[in-house]
């Protein structure tokens, strides 16, 4: 199994590299995709956000992850996180994306803004208990039930697996990775998400 990891927006740092080393006991981990080149080192969450804005924003992280995506011919299965997930949303429902076998996005808030679009593999969204712009259950209410989608709502907050933000939450972290591990030992395409409740 291929694993592709989308980051947010602190990017590649010493903590995505310690969730990347867990998913490599899960399978082959292709990819890590970042906004940036090379370990980054932002201090704050204003610092982060402001350099992904002068990198482009999500519109260019999307191209850099699809053009990333076609060199792996193997099927992947895709995790994004924040703004990952958002531009890894974009990417799956775009034509050519078949190489994508299943995508779990972590509370890609952005994804509020492209919720018409129709992802081309199953797909499980992960939102936080509560988002300061707008309403969880309405976006989940809008996604819901569609080809392919299951959405599940977590007790915690918006980057809650991220040691850099101030939601980090430690038992979050712990009981998503060990409820993952039982996703990525799930074969077959198209298969419906099971066990979401997991989280919860």
């Amino acid at each position: 199994m291929q694993i592709v990891l989308a980051t947010d927006i602190f990017g590649l740092t010493s903590h995505v590299e310690v969730l990347a080393a867990h998913l490599r006991q899960k399978g082959q981990l292709s990819e890590i995709f970042s906004p940036f080149a090379g370990l980054q080192f932002f201090t704050d969450e204003g610092q982060a956000y402001q350099s992904f804005l002068q990198a482009g924003g999500i519109e260019a992280y999307s191209e850099k992850i699809a053009a990333g995506l076609q060199a792996v011919e193997s099927p992947q299965v895709c995790i994004g996180f924040s703004a990952g997930a958002a531009a890894l949303w974009r990417v799956q429902a775009q034509p050519g994306a078949d190489n994508i076998e299943r995508a779990i996005l972590f509370y890609g808030s952005q994804i509020r803004d492209t919720a018409e679009l129709q992802p081309q593999c199953e797909t499980l969204l992960v939102f936080p208990a509560e988002e300061p712009h707008f309403s969880v259950p309405e976006l989940i209410k809008r996604l819901q039930g569609r080809p392919g989608i299951t959405c599940t709502q977590v007790p915690w907050q918006h980057g809650y697996m991220n040691r850099l933000s101030r939601n980090f939450e430690p038992e979050g972290y712990r009981r998503t990775l060990a409820w993952l591990d039982g996703q990525l030992g799930r074969p077959g395409r198209n298969r419906a998400v099971e066990d979401s409740s997991l989280l919860t």
